[in-house]
């Protein structure tokens, strides 16, 4: 059976300051430095084969705080990015909370949509999914992508409902492809 483990990367000091990061790179606030000690806790005894994160610091800086004592691969891939909000990268949250579903198909102005992210999300799917039990530590746009591919949920849903942060998402695939 192969599996991901999702987690979504601890808070950065743009979460503390409610900004919609985007592609900009801010780094973990202490809270998050905090967070990421605590994640490497909680995957104390798992069998973990290689952990990806995406290319923005606050997801690889989590990786290294919480396995980097362990003999486990970190493997940075851009792919893992959060959604380019474009123009928008960095402003308030409820601004970019309120405008998500408009630009599931038709990209942020300068950035992408959130279709282009499942795309991108696909293609490193396709590339290690049958790696077995592996992590991804990234954003949110990421978290949308796994739960359309593997459980079908539509996007437009996934960007009507309120985030809810929780300490990980399992994906068993048995070695199928997703829907």
């Amino acid at each position: 059976m192969n599996r991901i483990i999702f987690e979504s990367h601890a808070t950065s000091i743009d979460n503390e300051k409610k900004l919609a990061s985007g592609w900009l790179d801010p780094p973990l606030s202490e809270k998050g430095i905090e967070q990421a000690k605590e994640l490497g806790q909680r995957y104390k005894g798992e069998n973990l084969r290689i952990i990806y994160v995406s290319d923005l610091k606050r997801s690889y800086q989590i990786a290294k705080l919480a396995f980097d004592h362990l003999a486990i691969p970190i493997v940075q891939d851009r792919r893992l990015r959060e959604w380019n909000y474009g123009e928008w990268n960095g402003e308030a949250v409820e601004k970019i909370e309120g405008l998500k579903k408009n630009y599931i198909q038709l990209p942020f102005p300068g950035g992408e949509s959130l279709e282009q992210v499942v795309c991108r999300f696909q293609l490193f799917n396709e590339e290690h999914l049958k790696q077995g039990n592996i992590m991804i530590i990234g954003h949110r746009a990421i978290y949308y992508a796994l739960e359309h591919l593997y459980h079908n949920v539509s996007l437009l849903k996934l960007t009507s409902e309120l985030w809810q942060w929780q300490p990980g998402w399992h994906y068993e695939m048995m070695g199928a492809e997703p829907a």
